[in-house]
């Protein structure tokens, strides 16, 4: 699977975790929604870098976006420890952006070593072989 879909599951994962606390919380409080914006521009990210053009700027906004998707959830995780829902929905948020964070940095460093290497990455070697096909398909 490409980074860009992976990002927009991501997001909807996010998107998910932040509705949920946000009812579990009884709709009371409105930073439960926090994970649910980040996930909404996670989302963003993974559909603009399906385009080619777009792909390298769309992903190192989506991992800036997972970065703070950590970075926040973590600093503040235990200064309400006595609500539970706030505890795993941060520990939740955090912990899927830091796997999305991890991601990001070997499909980055993956991507360099076959430019460097002068060879395809991944999702050019898919589009190739789509076009393949549909040349195939056409003779």
């Amino acid at each position: 699977m490409t980074m860009s879909r992976w990002t927009i599951v991501f997001g909807l994962l996010l998107v998910a975790i932040g509705l949920s606390s946000y009812y579990f919380t009884g709709a009371e409080q409105p930073t439960a929604l926090i994970p649910t914006v980040l996930g909404v521009a996670m989302f963003v990210c993974g559909v603009v870098a399906a385009q080619e053009a777009m792909r390298m700027l769309a992903m190192h906004v989506a991992a800036l976006i997972g970065v703070i998707g950590f970075v926040g959830p973590v600093a503040t995780i235990f200064k309400d420890a006595a609500n539970t829902a706030a505890v795993l929905s941060k520990g939740f948020t955090s912990a899927l952006c830091l796997m999305f964070v991890m991601m990001c940095i070997n499909s980055f460093l993956e991507a360099r070593r076959a430019r460097k290497a002068g060879k395809n990455t991944d999702e050019k070697e898919e589009l190739n072989t789509d076009i393949q096909d549909e040349q195939d398909l056409i003779s």
